[in-house]
């Protein structure tokens, strides 16, 4: 029998197909005036044809003054219809429902904002921000308060919106009911306080807008509201209240399936201590494996308990195919929505459906936008793992008809995604990896057993190391790249792809330590094989990169110590989104962040370090150890008695090949991290940028 989640439905004349659904996504793709581009055509194209029942176009603003990005799609006036077919066109072609949902900004437009903003405006000129009352505050800390007048203005503005999504021939039309946007500060306790007029009734505005939808597009039109059921702050309203309120008057009006979303983007408490309101919406680094399943659960419950049976989407941080069957099959949702795991792999369900499993990219967690801003920060959406998203149509593979003999140095993310295109284009490939494992930095990095869902981040090397089997690249494993080596396969490309290795500062008895065993490194403590004990008492030095390492220490029962030399905290950018887990789990282990520390000397045993606080000695002690220390250092010489001393002071490149390459091959690429240390995916999109200029 076919699994739940492939087995069909048919709601209101849909036919849904199987129960995944792309939930609709801000992809900031647009041209300047919000109207369709050759891009987001590919974007939804791709979609399409990875096998979901139903793809929603979003977020999509019904009047500019409601603008979130700068690229954000509109649906302003009529002169956007004729693009929207595009997409709908490309989604249809690919025997897919087609959905869009439409949005206003609301409290949400002051959000992006790098400087200060006038009272009731959005950081976009001419954009406002505003809601129901002053009270609640996303982005301006002023917001506006929207008049009586200015909600009908708005509920037309859905309605014809929503008019122009069905000229455009759409399947259905859903709505932004949440997260901040104006319908949701209409519902939220915290927001709409205060008003005398009929919009006191907070379910009013919903109402207005799929009434006036109705009149314009018939009872017919499907209408699939995006919702908050749960704000989860303190003084919002809970699933019982949604239930009691919302739930009912939703069910009167017919509508076609319930988005269900919890959690607020409004500045209050979170009603729970163990997870911010926040992760409910999009799903933070550590935020429980389907999050929402639990909320779900709930939420049929009580809507069956007072005769509703409307079908539910739930989502939020279902980033595997184990994840988005559990969705459906456990918590009870009709359809599992996914929107950044539908970014790293838009083909996921299809594999899904043909056996393929092993050939998905797996959602690392690690955001949809780190290398482009971020869609609330002037950016677009985007996968740190998947370069071909959002360049659909350029980076369709073309066989090449001149095959070249290319040699790549170094088996990471970046090496791998450059084998791997270059092979499906036609070349012959050799990778050199010095190691007897594929995947790199990437490998060990999801090496942290005592912190939740790291080990997401193998998915990625996992993914690589698959796709090398099969499209059988030839890896030679412990294999050391000598340029000899190199040259006697006569290549045509050399792609050095060797990484960084850890920086090691200038402090006396460092060498002496390092031959002894007692001074490590954090690749060489993390290592999946042959890992390096650093006993029951080490030290780490470097906050930036060692903070998850000291709290995966200490939850192993190691008395662990952390310093810096900085005089004040300082994270590495992919850990600021997930820096007040890692601070309050510290506290809770009862590990201090030690800084304002510079290491003097190293001895066998011990460290002998200095503390801020008395400037005189600060530029002494910077040019005898090699470290940055500010002023404010004390002349007095402390020991710190350790197991072990490990490094995680940054890194630095590898790339002594290219030196001695230079010239002795006619072409060489340096990628990645042998580029200069960044983000795993700044060398998966460097590689797969660079692997199709071969000509």
């Amino acid at each position: 029998m076919t699994e739940l989640l492939f087995q069909p439905l048919t709601v209101m004349g849909m036919e849904f197909k199987n129960r995944i659904l792309h939930e609709p996504t801000t992809m900031n793709m647009s041209d300047p005036n919000g109207h369709v581009t050759d891009r987001i055509v590919g974007v939804y194209e791709s979609l399409a044809r990875g096998g979901y029942s139903a793809v929603t176009v979003g977020a999509t603003c019904v009047r500019r003054d409601g603008l979130i990005n700068e690229r954000m799609l509109g649906i302003y006036d009529d002169t956007y219809v004729i693009g929207l077919r595009d997409l709908v066109e490309v989604i249809h072609n690919n025997d897919t429902l087609a959905g869009i949902q439409l949005f206003y900004g609301g409290l949400i437009p002051g959000l992006a904002a790098t400087t200060p903003l006038p009272p009731g405006e959005g950081w976009i000129p001419g954009t406002l921000s505003w809601g129901a009352s002053d009270r609640a505050i996303i982005g301006n800390p002023k917001p506006g308060v929207i008049s009586t007048e200015g909600y009908e203005e708005l509920v037309e503005a859905y309605g014809q919106g929503a008019r122009r999504a069905r000229e455009a021939g759409f399947d259905f039309v859903g709505f932004h009911f949440c997260h901040g946007s104006l319908p949701h500060t209409n519902l939220s306790l915290l927001s709409n306080v205060g008003r005398t007029d009929k919009y006191a009734d907070r379910f009013l505005f919903v109402e207005e807008i799929i009434q006036r939808t109705q009149q314009l597009c018939g009872r017919d039109f499907p209408i699939m509201p995006r919702i908050c059921c749960d704000e989860n702050l303190q003084g919002g309203f809970d699933i019982e209240y949604f239930a009691e309120n919302y739930a009912p008057r939703l069910h009167r009006l017919g509508v076609a399936v319930i988005d269900c979303t919890f959690g607020s983007m409004i500045r209050a408490q979170s009603r729970r201590a163990d997870i911010g309101s926040g992760e409910f919406i999009g799903g933070g680094f550590y935020t429980p494996n389907g999050v929402n399943i639990g909320n779900i659960q709930k939420t049929k419950a009580l809507l069956r308990a007072r005769g509703i049976d409307t079908p539910l989407i739930g989502s939020c941080n279902l980033g595997t195919p184990a994840q988005v069957r559990q969705m459906v099959e456990e918590g009870g949702a009709e359809f599992a929505g996914v929107c950044r795991f539908s970014l790293d792999d838009p083909a996921f369900p299809r594999k899904m459906l043909e056996g393929r499993e092993r050939e998905i990219r797996k959602s690392t967690r690690t955001g949809a936008s780190l290398l482009h801003g971020n869609i609330f920060g002037k950016g677009y959406a985007g996968s740190p793992q998947n370069p071909e998203f959002g360049h659909e149509r350029e980076y369709r593979i073309v066989p090449t008809r001149s095959p070249k003999k290319v040699v790549i140095v170094g088996g990471g993310s970046g090496g791998m995604e450059y084998a791997s295109v270059a092979k499906q284009v036609g070349h012959n490939v050799v990778v050199f990896e010095k190691s007897g494992r594929l995947g790199g930095v990437m490998d060990w990095c999801g090496n942290y057993p005592h912190l939740p869902n790291v080990e997401s981040i193998r998915y990625q090397p996992e993914y690589h190391t698959a796709q090398m089997e099969i499209l059988g690249v030839d890896c030679r494993l412990n294999t050391e790249a000598t340029p000899e080596l190199i040259l006697a396969e006569k290549p045509d490309v050399v792609v050095i792809a060797t990484g960084a290795r850890a920086k090691l500062p200038a402090v006396p008895g460092l060498e002496e330590g390092r031959r002894s065993g007692f001074v490590l490194t954090i690749d060489e403590v993390m290592a999946r094989e042959n890992a390096a004990d650093p006993g029951e008492a080490p030290v780490v030095w470097g906050v930036a990169e060692g903070i998850e390492l000291a709290l995966e220490f200490a939850r192993q029962g190691r008395k662990v110590r952390l310093i810096d030399s900085n005089p004040t905290l300082s994270l590495a950018p992919y850990l600021l989104s997930r820096a007040g887990h890692v601070l309050r789990w510290l506290a809770e282990a009862g590990v201090a962040i030690e800084t304002g520390v510079a290491v003097h000397t190293i001895r066998p045993g011990c460290l002998a370090v200095r503390r801020a606080s008395d400037p005189r000695s600060a530029e002494a002690l910077s040019a005898t150890t090699g470290q940055e220390v500010t002023a404010g250092m004390t002349d007095a010489l402390e020991e710190i008695a350790c197991d072990h001393l490990v490094l995680c002071l940054g890194r630095e490149p590898v790339n002594e090949l290219k030196r001695l390459l230079a010239g002795k091959v006619p072409e060489i690429h340096v990628l990645g991290d042998a580029k200069a240390p960044r983000s795993y995916g700044n060398a998966i999109h460097e590689a797969a940028y660079l692997a199709r200029q071969v000509p």
